[in-house]
């Protein structure tokens, strides 16, 4: 049985918020969005990899993730990624074997075979983040 929707949104947002410490180890990174309705900064930990000049998210839970929206309407948002806080362009979806072509092999295989991911957001460096 699922949970509440209240008691699940909570939940979420602890794990979110515990995830996020991870941020800049392995290939967790804090994306900074702002909410598309709300207008507040949010941040969503989720796995990105640095390619040459982009940076690829996995989408697991579907095209119609919030913090997706929210950098779509946007055109931009921030990461932390490692030891870099990197400003991001507008967001390009494409299929999972463009997204991890130039990744390496246990990503790739990671991302299109234990995850079973269809889709990757690709997201263009523009550079390193403004402080703030």
């Amino acid at each position: 049985m699922p949970f509440p929707r209240p008691l699940g949104r909570r939940l979420r947002g602890r794990v979110n918020r515990a995830t996020l410490h991870l941020a800049g180890h392995a290939w967790f990174a804090d994306l900074e969005h702002v909410g598309r309705r709300s207008g507040r900064v949010r941040h969503t930990p989720l796995r990105a990899f640095r390619g040459p000049g982009t940076v690829v998210v996995g989408v697991n839970f579907g095209l119609g993730s919030d913090w997706l929206k929210n950098i779509q309407a946007a055109g931009r948002c921030r990461m932390r990624l490692g030891r870099e806080r990197l400003e991001l362009g507008a967001p390009r979806i494409i299929p999972v074997a463009e997204g991890v072509r130039d990744l390496p092999w246990v990503v790739r295989f990671v991302l299109r075979h234990v995850i079973h991911t269809a889709y990757c957001v690709e997201l263009p460096v523009l550079g390193p983040a403004a402080n703030g």
